[in-house]
């Protein structure tokens, strides 16, 4: 309940708890609330550090299984929009509408994946707007454990070329490529 209740004095004792519980660990985020069934999760972030991941998981291995809770090792999949809201260079917050996106994915000899994506006039933003974009797109759409394990590269262009163009897929059909049910 206090979880739930804003400027809750319970609430910051737990949120620093939290916190000092999780940075024992590493540098890791976290993240606590309910999903779209309303049921309570637990996230421990290794914020895209793949040597970090398999402490994540060990951690929440050890989490209490008895409750009805859900724990995960890094940010999982959502349900949304295919909106995001990014930082460009001057700090200004924008709306990038990711549904208009196209991708070619093709799959290396190692197993892993290489994603290349054709983002419209994003492509003229500054750099790092760019490269924020596309991982919080793919954390949302296919999950960070699969951004850090699966993806070998990832490359954009503002319209795919004559090469690509033929064989691009529309974003909304990316998860079902690479997390097949």
């Amino acid at each position: 309940k206090c979880i739930l209740t804003k400027d809750s004095k319970e609430q910051e004792k737990i949120v620093h708890s939290l916190n000092e519980f999780v940075l024992g660990f590493g540098a890791f985020s976290w993240d606590i609330g309910q999903n779209e069934e309303d049921q309570w999760f637990f996230t421990i972030s290794p914020n895209l550090n793949g040597d970090l991941l398999q402490t994540s998981k060990s951690v929440m291995a050890l989490a209490p299984n008895h409750l009805n809770w859900f724990f995960y090792s890094s940010k999982q999949t959502k349900t949304w929009d295919y909106q995001l809201e990014v930082y460009d260079e001057l700090l200004d917050i924008f709306t990038v509408d990711t549904s208009k996106w196209h991708y070619n994915a093709f799959e290396e000899e190692d197993g892993s994946i290489e994603l290349i994506f054709e983002i419209g006039s994003l492509a003229k933003k500054h750099s790092e707007a760019i490269e924020n974009a596309i991982t919080a797109f793919i954390i949302n759409e296919l999950g960070e454990e699969i951004l850090i394990s699966d993806i070998s590269n990832i490359d954009f262009f503002e319209l795919f070329d004559e090469d690509l163009s033929p064989t691009k897929s529309s974003i909304i059909e990316l998860k079902a490529q690479v997390i097949p049910e």
